[in-house]
């Protein structure tokens, strides 16, 4: 009967314990959204201009990765769909460089531009365009469109 109630004592002790795990809510994290224009400038070769307008809308500042080591990450891809992709985790900034300090509320852009002599690499036909930034809590990543390459005339 002893080894009962020993037995009935530890099954009650580890059926109380929780789990071992923590569980953590996600980082907080920026709202992107991308887009993408083509430029005809008078007398100049035409260029593809890639921004993203980022905001905090949390209760904490954020860090946004930027500068010549960390440009503003742009992927063309081949996409006769014109259909989104995902970033992968390769287009992540090293931790170190320098960063813009987004408090909550602020919002700013971020700009790239893809001049006619890196358009010109591409073999003509439909690209999916996308974005990535780096914050201090994650990579975010976001469709900024379609563009048919070469750019064609002014509207």
């Amino acid at each position: 009967m002893a080894d009962s109630r020993r037995l009935l004592v530890i099954v009650a002790l580890f059926a109380c314990q929780g789990p071992t795990e923590t569980y953590r809510l996600p980082p907080p994290t920026l709202s992107l959204s991308a887009a993408t224009r083509a430029i005809w400038p008078a007398g100049g070769a035409p260029y593809l201009e890639v921004s993203a307008s980022l905001r905090n809308g949390t209760a904490v500042p954020i860090g946004v990765a930027i500068g010549a080591q960390c440009p503003l990450s742009v992927l063309l891809f081949p996409d006769p769909t014109g259909e989104p992709m995902g970033v992968g985790g390769d287009k992540a900034c090293a931790p170190g460089g320098p960063t813009l300090e987004l408090a909550p509320g602020d919002t700013t852009v971020l700009t790239r531009v893809l001049g006619a002599d890196t358009l010109a690499s591409f073999a003509p036909g439909m690209y999916g365009v996308n974005v990535a930034v780096t914050t201090s809590t994650a990579l975010i990543g976001v469709w900024a469109g379609a563009v048919q390459l070469p750019l064609a005339g002014p509207p």
